[in-house]
């Protein structure tokens, strides 16, 4: 998957969080071209600094809808499409709390990879998380997808029935057919449990893992040494919160101290 998709190892990925989207509790009005232009003033942070990635969310449409509207959809496709026409760099897409509509919009937007909870099944803020990989499987089969499936085994969530994360990896790869892992914290900002993370690496055969939650710039060399890849959001915003625009003097320092990590530790 990294190679595919980026040009180089232990890839940085920063978070586009969307504000609040027509028809969600916190929705204020504002226009698409103003939510547009909001989202690209964080894009365009991250490609003039040099981070190696993307990953475009509606994180302001909480309360999160395992089923999310025909009308969300069509927004954060024309939203994403304006906005990779105008910053060139690898992209993903995640829709909480859908993975269908997050499959559908990646391949409407020919996104590098999607973001979804893919097996298994956990309980979290917004209720049962059941996704079913057959069926998602066969949908992306059904439109020719080919964005990469990044399978969340953890985070915002509790997996049901006692099963480990260890095993969870396992069967999002045997049988769900993940092209990635992403192990995250309970919620947005929260660093990962180390111990869920190198769990993840043992038992993922070669296929990468990712730390999708709490990765600041104090964390970053560990967090870069024991997984394949982060993507980062929270530690990136102003005054750290998740629902701020990013705040280009923290972004600076956190790809520079990513940067000079890969360099000593020759992670290119």
């Amino acid at each position: 998957m990294i190679n595919e998709i980026f040009e180089t190892s232990k890839p940085v990925i920063g978070m586009v969080h969307f504000p609040p989207l027509p028809g969600s509790p916190l929705y204020d009005g504002q226009s698409l071209h103003e939510i547009s232009e909001i989202a690209l003033h964080d894009a365009q942070i991250y490609e003039k600094l040099g981070f190696d990635g993307i990953l475009f969310s509606n994180e302001g449409d909480r309360p999160y809808l395992s089923n999310v509207d025909e009308y969300t959809t069509a927004v954060m496709s024309r939203l994403i499409f304006e906005i990779t026409q105008k910053v060139r760099m690898p992209f993903g897409v995640s829709v909480l709390a859908d993975p269908e509509a997050a499959i559908a919009v990646a391949e409407a937007v020919e996104a590098n990879f999607v973001r979804i909870f893919l097996t298994w099944v956990f309980v979290g803020d917004w209720g049962f998380i059941n996704p079913k990989a057959g069926e998602l499987q066969r949908f992306k089969k059904n439109i020719f997808g080919k964005a990469k499936i990044l399978a969340n085994v953890s985070g915002h969530s509790e997996p049901l029935g006692g099963r480990s994360i260890g095993q969870i990896v396992k069967g999002a790869i045997k049988f769900g057919l993940a092209d990635g892992i992403c192990v995250s914290g309970s919620t947005a900002g929260e660093e990962a449990p180390e111990e869920d993370i190198k769990l993840a690496k043992e038992n993922s055969d070669g296929v990468p893992v990712f730390v999708g939650t709490g990765v600041n710039i104090e964390n970053l060399e560990r967090m870069l040494n024991i997984s394949d890849g982060i993507i980062v959001g929270t530690s990136l915003k102003k005054e750290g919160n998740t629902f701020n625009p990013v705040d280009e003097e923290r972004a600076k320092k956190f790809i520079e101290r990513a940067k000079e990590i890969k360099r000593r530790r020759n992670y290119w």
